[in-house]
This record gives structure tokens, C-alpha cells and sequence, in this order.
């Protein structure tokens, strides 16, 4: 009989209105791993730093309390969206002899072998486009509101308009329920195949 590998799942969606379901469910039904507890957390994993995340530290307290030696997460963002940030985390599970199973990768790292040198590599690059994707939508908004104040425009919903914001989400209830999963901007756009743009102005106006 394979021996199951007893391990905690965190999850972690940016506002209270999304929803850890499908992060949890998609989790849970990996194979050669029998998961013990959940923790999940509504928080902004760009603003708010690793122990500022009151959920993750609980979880790992509750791995070291109970011996448990694997945590899984469904996306490399959802431990951070900061490079130097994620790669310290690694390390410091790796030093309590914890593992991580990113389950988008499905990839177990802070393990031994050559392949680690690569895994690292990996989880670098996929946390630094995390992270310049939350910028570039930061930035974006902020660039945008500020032309149209330089500019005289009044900020929201222009006088006179024909679609008010209500209307236009309700256009755009598919975009709303994946973004309530927690989907990104990029997976969005490609399952429902329309412009990145129209997913992130609905997200702007849903999120506000």
C-alpha cells in the first residue's frame, strides 16, 4: 500500500467576495496526499507581507505542532506575489523540513535532487509575473484616473451615460463568477476569449 503523504492546504483569495471552493476541491482530490486541515484567508497577497497573513503563520505553527511535512497551495501566488519574498518562505519551510506542492506546476519543491535547482527557477519566474501583473493593473487604474482628472473628466460614472456601472456588470456575469473562483485577468480572458482589457475593467469596477 503507497504510503499517503499528510499535508495542509492554504488558500488564499485577494477579496471576501471571491471564493476558496475551487482552489480547495482542486486540492484536495491530488492523489498520494491525505490532507489533515484547511486554512483559508481573504487577504491582498501584494499588499500584505508573509507575517502579516495571520492564516498562513497559523497553518504553519500547525504543521510544526503536529509533525506534518507538506503544505499545498493551487498557485505559486497564492504564498506571495513577491519574488525575494516567496523564494525566503521556501527556504525557511525548507529548514523546518516542510515541503510545498504547488499544484498548478504539480510540483512538490523543498525536496532533494537535481531537479531542485529548477523548481527554483520556476517558482522565481512564475512569483516575478505575479507580481509585475499586479503592478501593471495598479498602474494601469491609477494612470488612468489621473489622465482623466488632469484632464477635467469627473472620476466614475460619466453624467449623462447611457450604461451605468450595475448595467455593464451585469453584461459581464461570466467574467464576475470566475473572478470570484479567484481566476487571474490572463486565464480569464482566455477560457471566455475576450480582451484582457474588458476582464480587467470589470474586475476594477466588481473589486471596488
Amino acid at each position: 500500500m503507497i504510503k499517503m503523504i499528510q499535508a495542509i492546504i492554504y488558500t488564499r483569495t485577494s477579496t471576501i467576495r471571491q471564493s476558496s471552493d475551487r482552489q480547495i476541491n482542486e486540492l484536495k482530490s491530488v492523489e498520494g496526499f491525505k490532507v489533515i486541515k484547511t486554512f483559508t484567508e481573504s487577504i491582498s497577497g501584494f499588499t500584505k507581507s508573509v507575517s502579516e497573513r495571520p492564516k498562513l503563520q497559523s497553518a504553519i505553527k500547525y504543521m510544526l505542532d503536529n509533525d506534518i511535512k507538506c503544505l499545498m497551495v493551487h498557485e505559486i501566488s497564492r504564498l506571495g506575489r513577491k519574488t525575494a519574498e516567496v523564494l525566503t518562505l521556501i527556504e525557511e519551510l525548507k529548514q523546518k523540513g516542510i515541503k510545498i506542492y504547488i499544484k498548478s506546476l504539480d510540483m512538490l519543491i523543498n525536496g532533494n535532487g537535481a531537479t531542485e535547482a529548477i523548481n527554483k527557477l520556476v517558482v522565481t519566474l512564475l512569483a516575478d509575473l505575479a507580481r509585475m501583473e499586479s503592478e501593471t493593473m495598479s498602474y494601469r487604474i491609477k494612470s488612468g484616473l489621473s489622465e482623466r482628472k488632469r484632464k477635467g473628466y469627473a472620476i466614475g460614472r460619466k453624467f449623462g451615460s447611457s450604461e451605468s456601472k450595475e448595467k455593464f456588470l451585469q453584461k459581464h456575469k461570466s467574467i464576475i463568477k470566475q473572478l470570484e473562483k479567484g481566476e487571474s485577468i490572463r486565464y480569464i480572458a482566455n477560457k471566455l476569449s475576450m480582451s484582457p482589457t474588458t476582464v480587467q475593467k470589470v474586475k476594477s469596477i466588481y473589486m471596488a
